[in-house]
């Protein structure tokens, strides 16, 4: 039984060894390519640019801003089940600030961005080699990393940047008009409680955060998209696509927040 136990642990780390080491091959050889992007035409990529922001940007609005105004109204719901009613305004600010700004909306962003885009952009490499295009293109000459892959980076750091300073907005509002119906607070109070908690870390970090999102969902979704050999295996990859960037968006997410507040 240990026997079995340890060449089954030692398959996994060999597994899990051989990926990253296939997966940092995959990054260098898009990083090489970059080399070659002043040859590329920006006009051969704009469509992509502007389809791969529209879907996973502007498609994404509603959704994102009914969960944003879901999550403010929760956060605050449980502050003022918690905290005093007497004084409750000045704490406001620094608990959604904290909760949201900091944490919440940025990841809850980028799983919204992972379980529509990810999975569509994995699904969508998948079909794209099965049939051969990607094939084509490379017969052609054409740079497949920098024509399919480098569009969709750019449009997911655009999309997921903007995403979440919605989300925090919204969040915000949803938190106030919660917090309306328990206590009185006047908008230009709980504006300033807003003004007063936030710092330039607390941006700084938002916004790295949306960058390292926007690489690495692209990023992780079209290496798996690459992946399958047949048809049958789509699904599959899909499916590790989808896992795997979820799972590097929250060591991100956490990697990020101890470099800024607790380092």
């Amino acid at each position: 039984m240990i026997k079995e136990i340890s060449i089954y642990t030692g398959s996994r780390a060999l597994s899990i060894y051989r990926g990253i080491a296939d997966f940092t091959e995959y990054t260098k050889s898009i990083i090489f390519s970059l080399r070659s992007l002043r040859y590329l035409s920006f006009r051969s990529i704009y469509n992509i640019i502007i389809n791969q922001t529209k879907f996973t940007g502007v498609d994404a609005l509603v959704i994102v801003m009914i969960i944003a105004l879901l999550l403010g109204g929760t956060v605050i719901i449980q502050a003022l089940t918690s905290l005093p009613k007497f004084g409750v305004e000045g704490f406001l600010g620094n608990i959604l600030v904290i909760i949201i700004a900091r944490e919440l909306g940025p990841l809850a962003t980028a799983l919204i961005v992972i379980s529509r885009s990810g999975s569509a952009i994995a699904t969508e490499i998948s079909v794209q080699k099965w049939s051969r295009e990607i094939l084509s293109m490379e017969l052609i000459g054409i740079d497949t990393k920098l024509y399919i892959i480098f569009p969709r980076i750019i449009a997911s750091i655009i999309s997921i940047t903007s995403l979440i300073i919605i989300f925090d907005i919204i969040a915000f509002i949803g938190g106030y008009l919660i917090s309306q119906t328990v206590v009185y607070i006047p908008m230009d109070v709980f504006a300033q409680t807003l003004i007063d908690s936030f710092t330039f870390i607390d941006i700084v970090a938002a916004l790295i955060k949306g960058v390292i999102f926007g690489i690495t969902i692209p990023l992780i979704s079209c290496y798996y998209g690459l992946k399958p050999s047949s048809k049958f295996e789509i699904p599959i990859y899909v499916s590790k696509a989808v896992i795997r960037t979820l799972f590097v968006a929250i060591i991100v997410n956490i990697l990020v927040s101890v470099l800024f507040y607790l380092l």
